[in-house]
């Protein structure tokens, strides 16, 4: 099998790139995550302090797929639970758009995110 990249070392043996060069190629546009450069824009000045202090307080300092607790997220990262945009849209300030999540969850929904869409969606509707 031909090599495609200048380096030797192939990530499996089906690959045709390295496992630097295939890692370099994820990312941007390339990345199955790309939704127009998104993620580079700026939280708006409503995504403050005391809209997440009543976030994280609706939900009870929990993370509301996994149910970890604040003080357990504070203990191994040293930081709060992080507030997640239920429709990804950083612009979307709204308090029925915005759910506690801890920060394994957070990344784990950002792959598939149809699927965790319409799954916080549901949530929301039964609270």
């Amino acid at each position: 099998m031909k090599n495609h990249c200048k380096c030797k070392q192939l990530k499996d043996i089906r690959s045709k790139k390295c496992k630097i060069c295939y890692l370099k190629n994820i990312k941007g546009k390339n990345h199955p995550n790309w939704i127009n450069g998104i993620s580079k824009s700026l939280y708006p000045s409503k995504f403050n302090r005391e809209l997440k202090k009543y976030i994280l307080k609706r939900d009870n300092c929990i993370c509301q797929l996994c149910n970890r607790t604040q003080k357990s997220e504070i203990g191994e990262f040293n930081s709060k639970l992080p507030i997640h945009h239920i429709d990804y849209n950083k612009k979307n300030c709204n308090k029925d758009n915005l759910i506690t999540l801890c920060h394994r969850c957070n990344t784990k929904v950002n792959s598939n995110r149809n699927y965790w869409y319409v799954y916080f969606i549901y949530i929301m509707e039964e609270k």
